[in-house]
């Protein structure tokens, strides 16, 4: 017979306080033995150890409110644990219990809690983005299992917010369930989610879940054996070599929109650089005429990785004499980072500088007659296409992406060759069906 397990309140004489108060306890039940148990290490709020018999009755009722929904909420997180323990156990045996529940216990069977743990962790290791993207997770989980919108004040302090993410309405990697995700996604695509963001939000749960379980050992069903996460099948956008040049010959007075449509040039004519290495590129990178650097996006997971180097073109030092910071010494090469920022000030500042990139090349873009939607990668997706239909080898273009592998280099550039092939395609109808007649 399997054993059970609920919250118990010691009303007898002999167990109140002095104050009258009721200790408060976990109950497991095997063949009609009771045994008690502590839940002093494991309770949100050491408040809740104790209640009056007028709490206890709001916390059992039907329909609790307030902070007595909370305690509840709470008390149901224990018993769930204590019940994944006992699901555990094969042969139930008190003995086998006491050691689970005593050495096992972690504030990270909560989902919310162990996010923010995460997050932390990344922002202390400066991995900034995927800090952010999963902060952006945690909200919409937070979102949709309160099934109200989170009304944060942008001034409020960090540590107030995680606050308040970890609290409220309890949601505990048990409660991760492949119906839930299915459930979770739909409601993300009828808030106007697209396919790429639904996944990424998926595959960070999923991310969280495993770290959960190998370095927490939390006990749970592992969900994603079930549910994979989808990902998008939208192809992205290049420009034609043509088309580039209606950006780049675009005439402008309007100094912000030549700031940033040069860096979006910069950013092409250097092989695709990506703005975020860009915008850290000193005086010191350049060696022999050519930029020398290792991208920020993968620094750290190669100590030796090789640099790569980029030829400064004609135009690339045009728009570095224009824009570039006249100083003494090894400052950054463009007037986008301080050497006195923190690196998480400086992502934030080339978010910005990524914004504003995309707002002034889509205005230019729709001046010329271009109606492509423009992002900041689009010049490195156009750099990468225009190059392997011009006959580039696909190892120099690995080479100069900077991308781990040819292997990953085709697989990039097998996301364009629909376009490729539609344009080709085209061509050759026009060949037929357009010509004048003699």
């Amino acid at each position: 017979m399997q054993a059970t397990a609920k919250i118990y309140f010691q009303k007898t004489k002999s167990k109140r306080t002095k104050d009258n108060l009721v200790p408060v306890k976990l109950e497991i039940i095997h063949n009609r033995v009771q045994k008690y148990y502590s839940i002093s290490k494991i309770i949100k709020d050491t408040d809740w150890l104790f209640l009056s018999d007028d709490d206890i009755e709001k916390v059992t009722g039907d329909s609790p409110r307030g902070k007595y929904r909370d305690i509840a909420f709470e008390y149901k997180r224990i018993t769930d644990y204590a019940g994944q323990i006992i699901s555990s156990i094969n042969t139930f045996s008190f003995n086998q219990f006491d050691e689970k529940f005593t050495n096992k216990i972690t504030d990270w069977d909560s989902v919310f809690v162990a996010m923010v743990d995460h997050i932390k962790a990344l922002k202390i290791n400066e991995k900034f983005g995927y800090a952010s993207s999963f902060e952006s997770t945690l909200r919409a989980i937070k979102e949709y299992h309160e099934g109200k919108e989170l009304d944060f004040n942008c001034r409020q302090k960090v540590e107030t917010r995680y606050t308040d993410y970890a609290s409220g309405k309890s949601l505990n990697f048990v409660d991760i369930t492949p119906t839930w995700l299915k459930a979770f996604e739909s409601w993300l695509k009828k808030k106007g989610k697209s396919q790429s963001t639904i996944g990424i939000y998926v595959r960070n749960i999923r991310v969280l879940f495993n770290k959960a379980m190998k370095e927490h050992k939390i006990r749970a069903e592992y969900p994603f054996t079930v549910h994979k996460p989808k990902t998008a099948k939208g192809r992205k956008t290049a420009l034609t070599a043509i088309q580039i040049s209606m950006i780049a010959s675009y005439k402008t007075n309007h100094p912000q929109e030549q700031f940033y449509r040069d860096i979006f040039m910069f950013s092409f004519l250097g092989n695709g650089i990506n703005l975020s290495d860009i915008a850290r590129l000193r005086y010191s990178n350049i060696v022999d005429h050519e930029i020398e650097f290792a991208r920020k996006k993968t620094e750290d997971k190669e100590a030796n990785e090789d640099k790569l180097h980029v030829p400064i073109t004609k135009t690339m030092q045009l728009i570095i004499d224009r824009h570039g910071i006249k100083a003494i010494g090894d400052s950054y090469i463009f007037p986008i980072l301080r050497p006195d920022w923190s690196e998480e000030r400086n992502y934030a500042e080339i978010k910005q500088l990524t914004k504003q990139v995309n707002k002034y090349v889509r205005r230019i873009a729709l001046i010329v007659g271009i109606n492509e939607n423009i992002s900041s990668y689009v010049a490195r997706h156009s750099w990468a296409t225009i190059a392997k239909n011009s006959g580039t080898s696909t190892e120099f273009i690995s080479e100069a992406l900077g991308h781990s592998s040819v292997i990953v280099t085709k697989r990039y550039l097998k996301s364009f060759e629909k376009s490729t092939r539609e344009e080709h395609s085209g061509k050759m109808e026009d060949a037929i069906y357009n010509q004048k007649a003699v």
